[in-house]
């Protein structure tokens, strides 16, 4: 076997986690997005906040002279249209420089860890897989019945 993930692959799988974060937020409540938590856990646009800053880091990281900043510090929206417009500009951003990248092994150091640019897009779908988990909880408690988990649009096709 000579690859078991392709950098298609790797990146259809990214854009399904994205899409399903993206349901996620759509279905909080505007205030419920900004404040709601339990256990003073952050609300979940934090959350989101923190998928965008990683994802923006790995693609600073592996096209600096290309890569555009989804996200100037202390600007992170307030309203959820424009968290979810700030979504959408974020994911037609990556699918444009996701093509310049060449070299999917090479290594980049973020948060004093480092990792090749596949391992790092393996763990930022992680993370965001794990802290949507989060998000399903608080819409239960908010009894709000989240999107399907196994909703992935690749697999719909």
């Amino acid at each position: 076997m000579k690859e078991l993930l392709t950098s298609e692959a790797l990146h259809t799988n990214f854009k399904d986690v994205r899409a399903l974060t993206r349901k996620v937020i759509e279905a909080f409540s505007e205030k419920d997005l900004f404040t709601f938590n339990i256990a003073n856990l952050r609300p979940f646009s934090a959350m989101v906040e923190e998928f965008i800053a990683i994802t923006d880091g790995i693609f600073g990281e592996i096209l600096p002279e290309k890569h555009h900043k989804f996200l100037e510090e202390g600007k992170f929206p307030t309203q959820k249209s424009d968290l979810l417009a700030l979504w959408d500009k974020v994911t037609a951003q990556i699918d444009k420089e996701w093509k310049e990248i060449r070299d999917f092994t090479q290594p980049i150091t973020l948060y004093q860890m480092t990792f090749s640019f596949t391992q790092w897009i393996l763990y930022a779908i992680e993370n965001e897989s794990h802290h949507r988990g989060q998000g399903y909880t608080y819409l239960r408690a908010l009894h709000i019945e989240p999107p399907f988990f196994w909703g992935r649009e690749s697999f719909q096709k």
